[in-house]
């Protein structure tokens, strides 16, 4: 999926998402690890990965950021159970997360 794709499908008007933050979304919609194969799967089309994960053409470059997060948590969480890993290492690695993603909402190319 094309970035101008991702856009027609998942933001409201003629809005943008930074190209960093499209190519991390774009990489999660590729993946074909465990997680992805449990929640949608890896043969989901664009139009239902929008659907699924964004919840279609009803969001804003803020609203795609903090489900992107959200998605980025849950990812890293479903990898790590099983995992002895106490909540507060679950809490900083979340937030280390949330860090990263906003750090590439900010910059384009």
């Amino acid at each position: 999926m094309m970035q101008c794709e991702f856009e027609a499908l998942a933001l409201r008007g003629n809005q943008t998402v930074s190209g960093l933050l499209y190519h991390s979304i774009e990489h999660f919609y590729t993946s074909d690890n465990d997680y992805h194969k449990t929640h949608g799967g890896i043969y989901e089309t664009k139009q239902e990965f929008v659907k699924r994960a964004f919840g279609g053409k009803v969001n804003t470059p803020k609203t795609i950021l903090s489900k992107a997060i959200k998605m980025a948590q849950e990812e890293n969480r479903f990898a790590l159970m099983g995992c002895n890993v106490s909540k507060a290492r679950l809490d900083e690695m979340d937030a280390l997360i949330d860090q990263h993603y906003r750090y590439l909402a900010k910059w384009d190319y």
